[in-house]
């Protein structure tokens, strides 16, 4: 398996969908021919794909008129009926009004959230789903009128699934099952798709009470947990949605920001028609292996993440999961993706295949091969300096850092919290402070340069420490071929050490 990307160079809706179903014909026609097959099986008898899409297609005119333009769009370019498009737009809802009550060999997906760093929540799935889909799905990357932008990762053919847009909103998804399922409330068979739902919210809301509107009033016929994550500058927030015909319900990080989800209903009331506990019930363990791995911790990293979905003690049911060969084909099912979301850098990352194949646990392991145990992250640095007292006047003063640590002026040095990482200070008289560097690095011996501040606005950042600080040089600005890019200004502090302010733009 292999990430592919489709970048959309249209914007009306209509001609967008036109271009990717000319685009991926083929893989358009197979991903509706694959689940032509999921569903005869899951009936146990012939159905008629042509009836169930045109219900789809009213639900989702009902959800997004640009969304139902762009599925007929999607149909027109791969030749295909537009019923038959909207129907596997439908696949959860046709899957739920259709299956027969049967035990199956696990759930679908395991989802973590961790909110440590305020504004830079970590969010991760494992995707799981039937092994003969394996080749149809990919992420495309949507550009909007008005300069907006949504990623995700679906099917082919299928409007939406997991993504995130540049307004600091993600999207992750469950499949769950309740006795409720395969009706709305008001007797409906087919309800508010909820891929179309995932698509709809990552276009138009830009923040978490718009989704959470949105989602509430979504008249279902299956039942999904929709786990959003918001993240602004210095906070972040996320909530699973647990959607069901019959009532919502909220479930929302411990005491350590830790959100996990798998396949069962985590809320009540729904939880007491949950179905999973008999047909899936690996989804239990898997939660508690995720819970036990990574709960009660400051701090998680993707790499954490990984490592706990590492896991294959469930056989075909585990947080990894491989096709389990004692099952049919039409049963067999593979982690066909796992995703790292950094919501406020706006990155969707896609990496075909569960954990153990991963790249960053694969890079870590050589690297523990070759290397003394690893090094974590920056604890502090040091400057040497003749007036300590001076130096805490500028960095706790000035800059308005706090302590790491008290501040004792007669023992003659200081530690200062930067964030990330101390700043120890420290006397000093031995030989001549090294002469000032300047911003240009050709300038400049070798050693020691400089280091940076994060700041969000560096305008706003530059008027408040201008006339308390010198200057070295104008403000600067690069960019990357990558589209990343930077807004900078360097200054000095009383010792002549330089440090920045930054304003970065990340790809």
């Amino acid at each position: 398996m292999t990430t592919r990307t489709f970048t959309s160079t249209e914007i009306a809706p209509l001609r967008r969908g036109e271009e990717l179903g000319r685009a991926h014909r083929k893989e358009v026609r197979a991903c509706v021919d694959a689940y032509r097959r999921l569903f005869t099986e899951a009936a146990g008898e012939d159905i008629d794909l042509e009836a169930l899409g045109v219900l789809a297609l009213e639900q989702i005119a009902l959800v997004s008129a640009d969304l139902s333009a762009e599925v007929e769009g999607i149909a027109d370019g791969a030749g295909l009926s537009v019923a038959e498009v909207a129907a596997i737009n439908a696949r959860t809802e046709i899957l739920a009004l259709l299956k027969r009550p049967q035990a199956t060999p696990r759930g679908e997906c395991s989802t973590v959230v961790h909110l440590g760093e305020p504004g830079h929540p970590l969010a991760v799935q494992a995707w799981d789903w039937y092994e003969s889909l394996a080749d149809l799905w990919f992420v495309w990357e949507i550009p909007h009128g008005d300069g907006r932008v949504t990623r995700t990762l679906t099917e082919y053919g299928i409007v939406g699934k997991i993504g995130l847009n540049d307004a600091g909103l993600a999207v992750l998804f469950n499949i769950l099952h309740h006795t409720a399922d395969g009706r709305t409330a008001d007797g409906q068979r087919i309800g508010a798709p909820v891929h179309v739902l995932s698509r709809h919210l990552l276009d138009t809301c830009t923040d978490l009470n718009q989704a959470l509107l949105l989602l509430t009033t979504a008249p279902v016929s299956a039942s999904s947990s929709l786990t959003l994550v918001a993240a602004t500058p210095g906070e972040s927030a996320a909530v699973s949605v647990e959607l069901n015909p019959a009532r919502i319900g909220y479930a929302l990080p411990d005491a350590d920001g830790l959100l996990t989800h798998t396949n069962h209903f985590l809320t009540s009331p729904a939880a007491e028609g949950d179905t999973e506990p008999v047909t899936g019930p690996d989804s239990l363990l898997r939660l508690d292996l995720l819970r036990r791995r990574l709960g009660g911790r400051a701090r998680l990293a993707a790499y954490d993440v990984l490592t706990a979905m590492d896991s294959h003690v469930l056989g075909g049911g585990g947080l990894c999961c491989h096709p389990d060969l004692t099952q049919p084909p039409a049963s067999q099912y593979r982690t066909l993706a796992t995703v790292v979301v950094d919501v406020a850098a706006g990155v969707l990352d896609v990496v075909a295949g569960g954990a153990c194949t991963h790249p960053i646990l694969i890079s870590s392991d050589q690297r523990k091969e070759n290397a003394m145990p690893a090094l974590k992250r920056i604890d502090n640095m040091d400057i040497l300096t003749r007036d300590v007292d001076r130096l805490v006047d500028f960095y706790h003063g000035v800059l308005g850092l706090p302590f790491h640590l008290p501040y004792e002026k007669e023992e003659e040095w200081a530690a200062i919290d930067l964030g990330n990482l101390t700043l120890y200070l420290f006397k000093s008289e031995v030989g001549e402070h090294a002469p000032k560097r300047t911003a240009v690095n050709l300038e400049n011996a070798p050693g020691y340069d400089s280091m940076a501040f994060e700041v969000d606005d560096l305008d706003a950042t530059e008027s408040e420490l201008d006339g308390q600080v010198e200057w070295v040089d104008e403000r600067i600005e690069w960019k990357h071929p990558s589209g990343a890019w930077y807004r900078y200004r360097p200054f000095f502090d009383p010792d002549g050490n330089m440090v920045y302010i930054t304003e970065p733009h990340r790809a």
